[in-house]
């Protein structure tokens, strides 16, 4: 088994808990318009290489005694759940953790062999509804894969990201849960009220609340979102609704 990496950073530490090794792969199963690692939605790419279970653990052994373990982001990671079991299987004979960064875009019961040789996963929630359909799952920019429309096509209204949320929060498997704040696509407040909801009751899990920014964006996204951008006032709008909603565990990024 192969696995399309498309780049590897050796130290992270704004990949969960924890200097890391955060690896991305190439392929997604969304085309969120303000995504800011939009180069790795294709499933193909030139910048992007195949690696083998082997090739990855000796890139992780060098950056040995120096990581608490592993986060592998995109992408998807959760397309290449056959991969990870093996390799994460292998990763934890070396004392090191392994978290997925994920959007929620699967099936809960073909993924339980990923999920219970999982440590923690970061979760991205990326809206609610027809909204969340229109900004991750748009075809309009005649470049979407055909994992993006079958996504569309299983998911759309149905919110079932959020269930699985709900079922990784369960089983202690959620880190972080991160929402990323943009305007004109979907009710912000009550985004967040369902975010609440689930977090309530889990104030270990920490709630990071990004303001969208340009940094990464291609120019032909940078058109679809005109009027998407927020300012530093409806940034703090929005904090102070989050905050009020009494949130245990919280951070902002600008």
């Amino acid at each position: 088994m192969n696995l399309p990496v498309h780049r590897i950073i050796p130290f992270s530490n704004v990949e969960g808990i924890g200097n890391r090794t955060s690896i991305f792969v190439q392929g997604c199963n969304s085309n969120c318009l303000y995504c800011h690692n939009s180069e790795t939605i294709p499933m193909t790419s030139k910048d992007s290489k195949l690696y083998s279970i082997e090739e990855l653990l000796d890139v992780i052994k060098n950056q040995m005694p120096f990581i608490r373990g592993i986060t592998i982001s995109g992408g998807e990671p959760t397309l290449y759940h056959e991969f990870l079991i093996e390799l994460f299987k292998e990763v934890h004979k070396l004392g090191l953790t392994c978290y997925i960064d994920a959007n929620g875009f699967f099936d809960y019961e073909s993924l339980l062999p990923l999920i219970d040789e999982t440590d923690k996963f970061l979760f991205d929630i990326k809206g609610l509804g027809q909204s969340l359909n229109d900004l991750c799952f748009s075809d309009s920019l005649g470049n979407i894969n055909h994992l993006a429309k079958n996504a569309s096509n299983r998911f759309g209204v149905e919110d079932e990201h959020l269930k699985n949320l709900e079922l990784l929060l369960k089983r202690k498997k959620i880190e972080e849960v991160r929402f990323v704040y943009l305007k004109n696509f979907y009710d912000t407040s009550k985004v967040i009220d369902e975010i609440y909801n689930l977090l309530r009751q889990y104030p270990d899990v920490l709630f990071k609340v990004i303001r969208m920014h340009t940094r990464g964006l291609p120019k032909e996204r940078l058109k679809l979102l005109k009027g998407s951008f927020p300012s530093t006032s409806d940034f703090d709008e929005i904090k102070s609704y989050i905050e009020a909603k009494g949130f245990k565990t919280l951070k902002f990024i600008e």
